[in-house]
């Protein structure tokens, strides 16, 4: 990998709204590879954020190597009736819900998630509009979302995830993002300090 055509990404996956950091390289109009420690938790659809990017890149992974994973910005589309059979994963997040209209903000918990939908779980969840955004801790952009039932203390919400529109990054831009990464000052490594004085 070389380190002057790298590019920091913080990856979502998409089945549980996980976060993590990579480092992606190899960048082309068609995907890119990213390099983390947790690439081996990933399922099959992501979003990438890209520094400098201010919206997510839509991409699949096809491939996995060691602490690697090789993503194609080639994503097919579903139809609303494959969405619907979409697995649903257990998870635990807490969350940040406001309305987008109004400034009912609450805390609560994302039960279980998929690609096009989440369970949100907290007290007065009736109190929001049907129009909200959900913020998950690592991800620094608002996940708009739609109420479509509530039921008790939970609410079921439809997704509508902040892709960039064209769904991939022109490669003219990503070079261009790569220069001004290469341009930022490079923080410079910490001194060791022995115990034995070296």
């Amino acid at each position: 990998m070389d380190a002057d055509k790298c590019i920091a990404a913080l990856v979502v996956d998409l089945a549980d709204m996980s976060c993590f950091e990579a480092t992606a390289y190899d960048l082309t109009d068609k995907g890119c590879w990213i390099a983390s420690d947790k690439v081996d938790l990933l399922k099959e659809h992501v979003g990438l954020r890209l520094a400098g990017f201010d919206r997510l890149v839509r991409g699949t992974v096809i491939a996995y190597g060691d602490q690697q994973a090789q993503i194609s910005f080639q994503v097919e589309h579903q139809s609303q009736g494959e969405k619907r059979r979409e697995a649903r994963r257990q998870v635990r997040i807490t969350a940040i819900v406001c309305g987008k209209t109004n400034p009912v903000t609450m805390k609560c918990r994302i039960i279980d998630a998929s690609r096009s939908g989440c369970r949100l779980q907290g007290d007065r969840l009736d109190r929001l509009p049907a129009d909200i955004e959900v913020f998950i801790p690592d991800l620094d952009l608002p996940i708009s979302a739609k109420i479509v039932w509530r039921k008790n203390s939970e609410a079921g919400a439809r997704l509508t995830w902040p892709f960039e529109p064209a769904q991939k990054p022109e490669p003219e831009d990503l070079l261009e993002r790569l220069k001004e990464e290469e341009a930022k000052p490079k923080r410079k490594a910490k001194k060791k300090i022995s115990a034995f004085g070296s």
